[in-house]
Parts: structure tokens; sequence; C-alpha cells
């Protein structure tokens, strides 16, 4: 693990090398969160052909991530360790879920997790500790840096998978309808007057995080592919629109 990369998840933080040896440090392996990086594995019903070769083409469908974090805790005195160690281990053990961020040379990224298994902890000596934390991600894509493209502007993003889009659309009165990428459309019939939000990720429509029911009469999403040229989406109204776009990752 290079020292200029590091992994936060509540109020721990774990260090590719720490600072000096006098603190009290939770430092990482040199490939202690791999995973954290790469791919995870694809899942797909398969059904076989009857009396032929292989089986019907089915789409994949990606595993949830599962982030094994591993590297040792040292602590200036006895106590100090044993404090660790329960910060440690008390870590998402009620079952909750934290943001778990990585930061490094290329920027930052994260995801949200629940602990996957127990906490693995071998005392070493007096002081420093080894240990073993494996998170469990629903979702498998990592998230970087938020982007924000107006009307008529092509949204883009850097990361490396499809990015699933947030429209947030202006107050104004009356319905409208948001034209994207291939002709498709969302046709908003009952719009409420003040600012809100369209969230492809979760198919709906927001004002103040609250859903509003039966207020989309078509829904046609989409998704904004890595690099250029991106995406672009207009309005009908005159209300303003704007495609909120997070660099996504796999």
């Amino acid at each position: 693990m290079r020292a200029d990369r590091r992994a936060r998840i509540g109020s721990i933080e774990f260090q590719g090398w720490p600072a000096d040896h006098h603190g009290d440090w939770f430092v990482l392996d040199p490939d202690g969160i791999k995973s954290f990086w790469g791919g995870v594995d694809v899942r797909r019903e398969e059904i076989a052909r009857p009396s032929a070769h292989g089986s019907f083409d089915m789409q994949g469908f990606l595993s949830p991530r599962v982030i094994p974090v591993s590297g040792h805790m040292s602590s200036r005195t006895p106590e100090g360790l044993e404090h660790m160690q329960a910060r440690l281990s008390g870590l998402l053990a009620d079952g909750s879920s934290s943001r778990l961020a990585m930061e490094g040379p290329l920027g930052s990224r994260w995801c949200d997790v629940r602990l996957a298994s127990a906490t693995q902890m071998t005392q070493l000596d007096a002081t420093t500790a080894r240990f073993l934390v494996t998170f469990w991600s629903a979702d498998p894509r990592t998230y970087g840096e938020v982007r924000e493209f107006p009307a008529g502007t092509a949204a883009a993003q850097r990361g490396n998978f499809p990015a699933t889009p947030r429209l947030l659309v202006g107050a104004g009165t009356g319905g409208y309808t948001v034209t994207g990428p291939g002709g498709r459309v969302v046709t908003v019939t009952t719009a409420p007057a003040g600012a809100h939000e369209i969230d492809f990720a979760t198919a709906g429509l927001f004002l103040g995080g609250v859903r509003q029911s039966n207020a989309i009469g078509t829904y046609q999403p989409w998704t904004i592919p890595p690099g250029l040229p991106g995406v672009t989406a207009t309005i009908s109204s005159a209300r303003t629109l704007t495609q909120r776009v997070t660099d996504t990752f796999m």
C-alpha cells in the first residue's frame, strides 16, 4: 500500500504508512484493500439448451462487492492498543451501514458498506496487533467526483462504468418533458411548483426528499457512459434542468 493512500470509515482511518511511529495508527498491508479497486464476480441464470450445445444467452449482473481490509494497529501503550481493538471490533457490529472512502493519487472513491463477517485480531506484542475486517457492499460500484451539466450541455463522467444521472429541475408551473439520448423521454404530468429532482437510481420524483406519487407519466431513463461524447438532455418548459452525474467505477 502506497504511503499516499488511505481509507476512512466512521471515526477510523487506515493509513498507507504512518506519519510517525509514536502515535496510534491503523496501517494497511501493501495490498490490504485491493478489492476496493478491482472488479467483482458476475451472476446469471443459466438455462441449458435442450438437446443442444451450451445454454441460452442470458444477461449477466454484477454480484455484491466484498472488501477485506487487512493490516496492523500499533499504539504507544498497551492501554491504547486495547482501546483501538475495541474501536475496530465495534465497527458496524450493530448491523448498520457506513461510507467507506478511499483516497489515492488518482483521486477519491467511495461506497456504502456493512460488516460482512466477524472482525479478526491477533495480538503480536503489548502494543501491536494484526487485524482483518471484511466489508460487504450491496452495490458493487464505487463512486468518485460529482459533476453537474445544464440542459443542452453534454454530460460526461470519468469513471469506467455507466453512471446513473439525477435530474435537477428548477421551480416553475405545469408539467414538462425531459428529452434525453436516442429520443428517450421522461414526462412529468403532475409537477411540483418548487424545485425538485428525478432520481434514475430509485425511479421516482422527489420534492424535498419526499417521493411524489403519480407524478411521472412516461418514464424512459438513461445512463451516462464513460468518456466522451457524453449525453445531452433538454426540457420542454421554462424550468431549468441540470444533469447531476457521479463518476462511476467497477
